[in-house]
């Protein structure tokens, strides 16, 4: 590992000697160069990209390629207003001062990328970090090694390896990075691994932002728009072949159209699947393994399995699956299932569905579809979780003026608005004061009665 070591020295030193003296103007051509590269190869980074697992090209362009392009393009709108000093108000007894907030780089930045959209969630905290004025260790996922080759590629391509560098590698290899001094660690993956990284941080009191994920519970109320409902909870199952951390985890229907509901589910299923409708395969068959076992053990526990898709014939493909689950406490319900199963469960009661949404970890989303304003807002304020959606699904990741993140199980640390780039930057505030001037004059030593007096009056 010692080559890890040397590459960290020397992004230190490059940055304290030359990144920290560039311009805001130099950031801003790097993220163009990035944004063309991208633009001139979609077709090469498809091909290259499906070689890990199979996606529809629909969703490549959706999901991996254009967020990434809105990221880019909201990130040159702003970013000359987020790197600018802010001017904050000077209280009474600060008279004589100004005070101002710098916006500096933390150094040199650790990022570290999933498996399930490894192009768009690299790219997008590179483009953060790059645009706060650090440099950047990348490490893509094992999982998906030519998306990885290919951003070994395009970031050779644009950076001098002290700047920005990707670092290929199994677990042993993300384990030893974590255990380097870095500035700042940005993590997106599970909250199991998302633990061992911030227990690694804390010995070197690194930073961290921990984009996780979550069982996202979901709720569809009696009067519901029942058609409208089904398609948007299914279409987060079947995008990526439901392996995306905000798609809906297994969905809480109310009894009185609990049978009308699941109809509604098989009807867009088969509307979804015709015509041998292209679907996203498991990214290998361990995950597809674990997904079997899952199911398995859900059917064990009183699960019924209700309806499922047509199998492709990609590697791993795994059918969009319906399953009624009658017991509250079936072990599908306590895990993240994180692919095309869908667990239904009947509910009557509201507040019993939020009894148990709040007796789990906090969620990175939670859905609710109903037309009634006082359990939207009764839904809002007893729950707590990264994100909500109200009669839509994962549509909340889309806007970039909202920040997205998770609390605590499912995340720390935000991105959207500024908050990507901020979380790679140091706010340092800074107080300007007169040459030979202070207020504080008036209570230094040696303590009199009058001092004394003044001491207890400014404030």
């Amino acid at each position: 590992m010692k080559e890890l070591d040397n590459l960290l020295s020397n992004q230190k030193k490059y940055f304290s000697s030359q990144l920290i003296h560039l311009s805001v103007q130099d950031r801003i051509a790097k993220i163009k160069q990035i944004r063309a590269w991208i633009c001139s190869n979609q077709e090469y980074i498809i091909e290259n990209c499906l070689k890990d697992y199979h996606k529809p090209i629909a969703e490549f362009y959706a999901t991996e390629i254009n967020p990434i392009l809105n990221h880019i393009d909201f990130t040159l709108k702003n970013i000359k207003s987020w790197v600018n000093r802010k001017s904050v108000w000077t209280p009474l007894h600060l008279l004589g001062t100004r005070s101002k907030i710098y916006y500096e780089p933390k150094g040199v930045c650790l990022v570290i990328s999933p498996w399930n959209y490894p192009f768009n969630l690299t790219i997008n905290p590179l483009v953060s970090a790059v645009a706060a004025g650090n440099c950047v260790v990348v490490k893509p996922s094992e999982h998906t090694p030519s998306t990885s080759n290919i951003l070994s590629e395009m970031i050779s391509s644009i950076f001098n390896k002290n700047e920005v560098s990707v670092v290929q590698g199994d677990s042993s290899v993300g384990g030893y990075l974590i255990s380097l001094n870095f500035d700042h660690i940005f993590f997106t993956g599970s909250p199991e691994i998302g633990k061992v990284v911030m227990g690694e941080a804390a010995k070197n009191l690194t930073s961290v932002t921990l984009e996780l994920g979550g069982k996202n519970h979901t709720v569809v109320d009696s009067n519901a728009n029942i058609k409208s409902s089904a398609e948007k909870i299914i279409w987060s199952k079947y995008v990526n072949c439901g392996q995306t951390c905000i798609a809906v985890n297994h969905v809480f229907v109310h009894s009185a159209i609990y049978d009308d509901f699941i109809t509604a589910l098989k009807h867009t299923l088969d509307k979804f699947f015709e015509n041998n409708s292209d679907y996203a395969s498991v990214v290998n068959e361990k995950h597809f393994s674990r997904l079997q076992i899952l199911q398995d053990q859900c059917l064990d526990n009183g699960g019924r399995l209700y309806y499922q898709s047509p199998k492709s014939s990609q590697n791993n493909s795994f059918p969009l699956t319906l399953i009624q689950v009658k017991n509250w406490s079936n072990p599908i319900l306590n895990s993240e299932v994180f692919g095309p199963i869908l667990p239904i469960v009947k509910y009557t009661e509201l507040d019993d569905v939020i009894d148990f949404i709040n007796s789990k970890e906090k969620a990175l989303a939670l859905y609710l579809f109903t037309k009634s304003k006082s359990k939207i807002s009764h839904f809002i304020k007893s729950t707590s979780s990264g994100t909500v959606a109200i009669n839509e699904c994962m549509l909340q990741y889309s806007n970039p003026y909202l920040l997205f993140g998770g609390v605590n199980n499912s995340g720390i640390g935000k991105v959207g608005r500024n908050r990507g780039f901020l979380a790679f930057s140091n706010e340092k505030s800074v107080l300007f004061q007169m040459s030979g001037f202070s207020v504080a004059k008036f209570i230094y030593p040696p303590y009199t009665s009058l001092k004394k007096k003044l001491a207890k009056l400014i404030r």
